[in-house]
């Protein structure tokens, strides 16, 4: 049984599960403009990250084929990356993200992040890469810097 492209966009907006706000007009899959982009990725973050919950949030915004290209998780699929974060969360003893800026441009969003391991800490510097198709996620990178021993720049990385 086909569903049409505007039947689905039907159910979604019924049940909650989307509005028609992100998907673009006359498409036959599902695109995503810039922003609702930033809007997906965002509420990974915090769902994920923020709330500390990242086997739901990957569950729910990352597609079944995702691809992670952080060198430190075995196999780069979406269940090993949630797999990694819990471990992660687990190991640290108040772990806290905060997303400070984004940039949205076609199918990918831009994140620069904090990461602070728990009160006090010094914090971590976060640059994340996500892409995007047919309005989730299908691609991850990041690039992670530990606190540094001396801050000799005067200008802060936050």
């Amino acid at each position: 049984m086909e569903i049409s492209r505007r039947t689905l966009l039907a159910i979604l907006t019924a049940t909650g599960a989307a509005s028609a706000g992100p998907f673009a007009q006359g498409a036959t899959t599902l695109t995503c403009e810039p922003e609702a982009n930033r809007r997906i990725v965002l509420d990974f973050y915090r769902m994920g990250l923020v709330e500390l919950q990242p086997r739901t949030a990957f569950e729910r915004y990352m597609s079944a084929d995702f691809v992670e290209h952080k060198p430190d998780v075995p196999s780069g699929t979406r269940e090993a990356v949630a797999a990694y974060l819990e471990a992660l969360i687990k190991s640290v003893p108040d772990p806290r993200w905060e997303v400070l800026r984004t940039v949205a441009e076609g199918d990918f969003v831009f994140l620069h992040a904090r990461f602070t391991p728990a009160k006090g800490a010094p914090a971590y510097a976060v640059a994340e890469l996500f892409r995007l198709k047919n309005c989730q996620i299908v691609e991850h990178w990041d690039v992670v810097a530990g606190p540094p021993e001396r801050q000799l720049n005067p200008h802060p990385r936050f």
